[in-house]
């Protein structure tokens, strides 16, 4: 665990949030288990030696401090996950941090949170992959159930719901999928990622393209020759999953599939 000095809140905005599970993917993303970023504290679970831990925990905290305006504690809190029924209790503690800590946003969709990963809404690296390899017997009805929704799984969004959400939402969907935090016309990798997953759904939904151009401002055209490459299968489908979890998040919560998104300022206990 690292966390801040005096408790103050780490991110104050969605766009870190997404920068620091890209960072995280980039220093840990194949050893990485479990991990959650809440306000004033990030917890992650990695499977790998404790040396290797001390030095993955440094990396981490060196690309915390990078993002960042509040000082972090030292030394980082390590310890060992001592068998299987400890990891599952670390599953359910660390899915429920978002609502242990009240933050803004329900669980299910806490850009912070890898329930993301684990219920493939998100594709970011390697995040999300290894929970299966030390919990046999996982389901992931259990995670569902953790931050308050029911079901076996996410099934990904069809292509009718697609045109049903309109070519802005998807384009946010999408962002928040990838882990992008905004910018979605600049030529930076991940958001060329985002625009082409985005441009290929809007082609096999029918979105209009004049639509699709404004929701990512490029050119029609740009859109034209986007929808004919085939993107990554794990972006396309973790950018179905996560329409579908908002939508599933919005009849749990009785409102439109549009949630606003905000990192909270304050602690908690």
């Amino acid at each position: 665990m690292v966390e801040s000095e005096g408790r103050q809140a780490l991110f104050h905005e969605e766009v870190e949030l997404r920068d620091v599970v890209r960072a995280l993917a980039a220093i840990a993303g194949a050893e990485t288990v479990l991990f959650c970023v809440v306000d004033e504290h990030l917890h992650v679970v990695v499977f790998c030696s404790r040396e290797r831990a001390g030095r993955l925990a440094q990396s981490i905290k060196l690309a915390l401090k990078a993002r960042t305006r509040v000082p972090l504690k030292h030394p980082t809190f390590i310890e060992p996950v001592e068998n299987r029924p400890h990891l599952e209790r670390l599953v359910a503690y660390v899915l429920k941090q978002p609502s242990h800590h009240n933050l803004p946003v329900h669980p299910a969709l806490w850009t912070g949170s890898c329930f993301l990963d684990l219920v493939g809404a998100r594709s970011v690296g390697a995040l999300g992959q290894r929970i299966g390899k030390f919990l046999h017997r996982f389901q992931l009805s259990e995670a569902l159930e953790h931050v308050g929704l029911t079901g076996q799984s996410v099934p990904p969004a069809d292509d009718e719901r697609i045109r049903h959400a309109g070519a802005a939402r998807l384009a946010d969907a999408a962002a928040a999928a990838l882990a992008v935090g905004s910018g979605l016309a600049s030529e930076r990798p991940e958001a060329v990622e985002v625009r082409g997953v985005v441009c290929f759904l809007a082609g096999v939904a029918g979105l209009s393209t004049r639509d699709t151009a404004a929701a990512l401002g490029k050119t029609m055209r740009c859109v034209q020759i986007l929808a004919k490459k085939v993107p990554p299968s794990g972006f396309v489908n973790a950018v179905r999953v996560r329409l579908a979890l908002e939508d599933s998040v919005s009849r749990k919560l009785g409102v439109g599939p549009r949630l606003s998104v905000r990192v909270a300022s304050t602690s908690r206990t």
